[in-house]
């Protein structure tokens, strides 16, 4: 009688998407969360027959903030390709439910900066490439969980991810950092 086994692939590939819940830290005046989404590729690499692996991925993730100065109602849209690298450890035995903590860096660059201002009625988009900085680069420590449903895995995450560096290149500031929560769904090929 022959016995074979059938070996899991320690690399997964998926999409996940989700909503992010974003405001810029250390700025001049109060700023309210921007809402936004963020969606992209995921990459999972488990060590075998360790609770430790890596998720990666290429995200587009919408960031900035909101506030109110006067009559005015001020927008950063601020958009990114971001690529995160984080360490993933499963704090559970492997099964259909196996929780996870997350931590790493991330890495992204600047698509989108506008200031959208809105008075009444009345809605003027500025253009703001000049004074943002291309490049971010900060943390990020979540909690998850993965779901196996036979032939695909579903994953949920809540993330927090600070930047390092400041985004204004227009040195009038003490430094503005992204402060983004993110709420993450995704399914696994």
């Amino acid at each position: 009688m022959a016995i074979t086994a059938q070996a899991q692939s320690p690399v997964d590939f998926g999409l996940k998407g989700g909503i992010n819940l974003a405001n810029l830290a250390n700025t001049d005046g109060d700023t309210d969360t921007r809402i936004g989404f963020h969606t992209g590729l995921v990459l999972d690499f488990s060590l075998p027959m360790m609770p430790i692996g890596i998720e990666s991925g290429v995200y587009y993730s919408q960031k900035g903030a909101e506030g109110t100065f006067g009559n005015d109602t001020d927008t950063s849209k601020l958009d990114y390709i971001e690529i995160p690298v984080m360490a993933k450890i499963n704090v559970g035995p492997p099964g259909p439910f196996t929780p996870h903590l997350l931590v790493g860096p991330y890495a992204a660059y600047n698509i989108n900066a506008e200031l959208e201002v809105t008075n009444g009625l009345l809605t003027d988009t500025e253009d703001q490439s000049d004074i943002i900085s291309d490049v971010d680069f900060g943390g990020i420590v979540g909690v998850g969980a993965d779901f196996n449903a036979g032939v695909t895995k579903l994953n949920v995450q809540a993330r927090y991810s600070r930047g390092f560096m400041d985004i204004n290149d227009n040195g009038n500031n003490d430094g503005v950092y992204h402060s983004v929560f993110s709420i993450a769904a995704g399914f696994m090929f």
